[in-house]
């Protein structure tokens, strides 16, 4: 029965061990263009895709790096010119987002308490006879 007790506390030890061994940053893509836009991420281990982010809309993966690749320089890409380098370290966020703009290009990252504003072009505004006006 002691073994038993033994190897137990080995197995949960390891498994501590193993969970501890990678940094998990949760990444967050959104697309504020009309047009979807295939979504990679590079990290020291290599090259993967995440998936395609459709118009106006987001993808959320989440990123490992092994602890002894810190601090990990990683590129975010999304097509058509959109890329964005970034630096995972030990005091990095549990979550960072990335925008891909009106204009396609890359944002970010982004903590949870920063502010990202897009504006658009809505025309010129002329006054007219009358009590109208006219957009453009």
């Amino acid at each position: 029965m002691k073994i038993s007790h033994l190897i137990a506390v080995a197995l949960l030890c390891s498994v501590v061990l193993v969970g501890g061994c990678t940094k998990k940053v949760q990444v967050t893509v959104m697309n504020h263009t009309d047009v979807s836009r295939p979504v990679q991420l590079t990290v020291p281990d290599g090259t993967m895709v995440l998936g395609s982010v459709g118009p106006n809309s987001s993808l959320t993966s989440t990123l490992k790096v092994k602890t002894d690749d810190l601090p990990a320089p990683c590129n975010l890409s999304a097509g058509g010119g959109a890329s964005q380098s970034f630096t995972v370290t030990e005091d990095s966020p549990s979550a960072w987002w990335f925008h891909i703009t009106a204009e396609g290009r890359m944002a970010g990252p982004y903590g949870e308490n920063d502010v990202h504003t897009e504006t658009e072009d809505r025309g010129t505004i002329e006054a007219t006879t009358g009590r109208q006006m006219l957009v453009k």
